[in-house]
């Protein structure tokens, strides 16, 4: 009865990491960071796989969200069905929900490199 219950408990718990979107940061050398400064004073970390499939967005004040390329007329857009970040180059915008994007800028220069993977 005890097996079968830590086997049920390790269940539950794999399909809890598997169902969330959110990740710690970026795992390994193939992801390069960016920080953003926004409009409304807040910070934000954009770090960009370098494939440019995908990208993890950390707030201040909260979890890194993983978001995936999305198609995008001009620049690069990524998300999922809450989540979304569009930008070209030094500039994003990130929305959260329903919410007031946010515009973001930054200075540094990595910032140009990286959107170039991320147009792709």
């Amino acid at each position: 009865m005890r097996t079968k219950n830590l086997i049920n408990a390790a269940a539950a718990a794999a399909a809890l990491v598997l169902a969330s979107p959110v990740v710690a940061g970026p795992a390994s050398s193939d992801w390069r960071e960016v920080a953003y400064t926004c409009e409304t004073g807040q910070a934000l970390t954009v770090a960009y796989r370098e494939t440019g499939s995908a990208v993890q967005v950390r707030a201040a004040d909260k979890p890194a969200v993983k978001l995936n390329a999305r198609p995008a007329k001009e620049g690069f857009r990524y998300g999922d069905s809450r989540h979304e970040l569009r930008g070209d180059a030094e500039a994003v915008t990130w929305r959260i929900g329903s919410k007031t994007p946010v515009k973001c800028t930054s200075e540094d220069p990595a910032a140009q490199n990286l959107a170039a993977v991320a147009t792709r």
